[in-house]
């Protein structure tokens, strides 16, 4: 039995897929979600999505604060901006997903929907996971 997972952003479907697990980062820590799990709601925090597949390979997404609900083997993650850093190879194109990061978030400070401190946790959030990525 697999695990149909859709992650979101309001401008685009980022994956549509089936996987054997997902593990997340919401507001009360990491956790991994199995096929045939309880339904639930869980509101998502900054970090990174996993999804593991049957033959052993994970992708990684990096996403930004959101909402996932999950029914009857179905998980659909709502976030307002996700990266799949698996295809990021190089430095150079690291740094410029982390440009566009930092620039996404200070447009948002701008809209008055961000304060200073909390860019600055996001952007550690941002550096920590692509450094995780790069070291692979």
């Amino acid at each position: 039995m697999a695990l149909f997972v859709e992650i979101m952003t309001p401008s685009q479907v980022i994956c549509s897929q089936e996987v054997a697990s997902l593990v997340v980062d919401s507001v009360m820590g990491e956790m991994e979600i199995l096929p045939e799990h309880r339904p639930l709601i869980v509101l998502l925090d900054v970090g990174s999505t996993r999804l593991k597949f049957s033959d052993g390979k994970v992708e990684t997404i990096a996403t930004s604060s959101g909402i996932l609900k999950l029914e009857n083997n179905r998980a659909i993650l709502v976030v307002e901006e996700a990266i799949n850093i698996h295809g990021l190879q190089t430095a150079a194109t690291v740094e410029n997903a982390k440009a566009l990061a930092q620039e996404a978030l200070k447009a948002t400070i701008n809209q008055g929907n961000l304060q200073q401190n909390e860019l600055e946790q996001l952007e550690v959030k941002i550096r920590a996971e692509l450094n995780k990525k790069l070291q692979k």
